[in-house]
């Protein structure tokens, strides 16, 4: 999952760049910026469970 939000934000980030500044752009940083939030919850939820039985 964290490779996958690289990836989008890469993309999102290569058509701001080229002055698309179209709504996929910006959507693609939204999408991978909560890619992002939910696949460290998960690792921290995940940990979590590790040090409590």
């Amino acid at each position: 999952m964290f490779f996958l939000g690289a990836l989008i934000l890469v993309t999102g980030l290569s058509e701001l760049q080229k002055d698309i500044k179209g709504f996929w752009g910006h959507m693609n940083i939204v999408i991978s910026l909560f890619i992002f939030f939910v696949s460290i919850q998960g690792f921290l939820m995940n940990y979590r469970g590790r040090l409590v039985p």
